[in-house]
């Protein structure tokens, strides 16, 4: 079976999502990568397309305008940029019957990613790694406290089983009619409608920046217990000494593309940026906000027993802050 790897993107994430398809091309020649956009301009397609060509892949191009224009016409929340539901039409959009892989443009690609069309997903439509949420949050957004919170950067899809449990149309009930905020909108809608029809992935699949911050009790206690990390320890250690997705989520150590970036991955993003031919996207100026240099300094002084309890603290209060949970 083809790899095939989906990206949505619109033009001011154009060169952040071509580093991260040439980073999967290296490690998976050949493979086919498919761009989502919405009425994306002809020079950020092409750039991608270039990119894809030159490093060997099979690129391909699918507009959403249409499907985009009538959650606009809706007035649904579109956090930083509609874009984020564009992964939801896919099985409406590739006749593909297999599995694809989605990735968001912020994943850098460390190895072979063939597993992941045999993985088991145990009859459900798609695959999600958790995420490193704290309880709070899912009791703001009314994700029960006891159910898994996933992060949908990375996405395996069954596109036959996802069609068929009618997950798109199940996915759109729920953001016309909301049954809690829409903070991180696409995935506290996957939360809350659509729990049962995800597997989860071992986290060497979505090797978020929280993994190089927390022990594994660490991460446990953020999320909130044993019953909402789901992996075990040795998943935990293998997703930090054989990592195959990494996903530069929020801005947790800066992201790598900044200069104020403490990003352990900073030097590799860096070559990556350069081996796709824009080197400068790396070496973008950005202060690391005052919270995660408190964080970062935490980090460094502290063991990493009192810097997991630190760390979950300011979480916890930083929830309250915002939401008043």
């Amino acid at each position: 079976m083809k790899l095939t790897v989906v990206y949505a993107s619109d033009a001011n994430y154009a060169k952040l999502t071509a580093i991260s398809a040439v980073s999967l091309l290296k490690h998976n020649p050949g493979a086919r990568v498919v761009l989502l956009g919405c009425n994306l301009e002809e020079s950020a397609c092409n750039l991608l397309r270039n990119c894809v060509e030159a490093h060997g892949g099979e690129f391909q191009y699918c507009d959403v305008s249409v499907e985009i224009a009538k959650l606009k016409e809706k007035g649904y929340c579109g956090y930083t940029s509609y874009a984020v539901y564009s992964r939801i039409f896919i099985p409406s959009l590739l006749p593909d019957d297999g599995r694809i892989v989605y990735l968001d443009g912020d994943t850098l690609i460390n190895g072979p990613l063939n597993e992941l069309l045999e993985i088991p997903l145990h009859g459900k439509s798609m695959g999600f790694a958790v995420d490193c949420v704290p309880c709070a949050y899912k009791k703001y957004v009314h994700v029960p406290k006891n159910q898994p919170y996933y992060n949908s950067g990375v996405m395996v899809l069954n596109m036959t089983t996802w069609r068929a449990h009618r997950c798109t149309e199940r996915f759109l009930e729920e953001l016309e009619h909301p049954k809690g905020p829409l903070i991180l909108p696409d995935q506290d809608i996957f939360a809350r409608a659509l729990p049962e029809e995800i597997a989860l992935l071992p986290p060497k699949w979505n090797v978020i920046s929280h993994c190089f911050l927390f022990s594994y009790w660490g991460f446990k206690l953020v999320v909130g217990g044993k019953r909402n990390i789901l992996f075990t320890r040795d998943e935990y250690v293998e997703a930090q000494r054989d990592p195959r997705i990494f996903h530069f989520l929020g801005h947790t150590l800066g992201r790598p593309w900044y200069t104020s970036s403490r990003h352990p991955l900073r030097a590799a993003y860096r070559q990556a940026a350069a081996e796709a031919g824009f080197p400068e996207f790396a070496e973008q100026e950005r202060p690391m906000t005052k919270d995660y240099k408190l964080q970062f300094w935490l980090h460094r002084v502290l063991p990493h027993p009192l810097f997991d309890l630190a760390c979950n603290l300011l979480y916890r209060i930083n929830i309250w802050l915002n939401y008043k949970v």
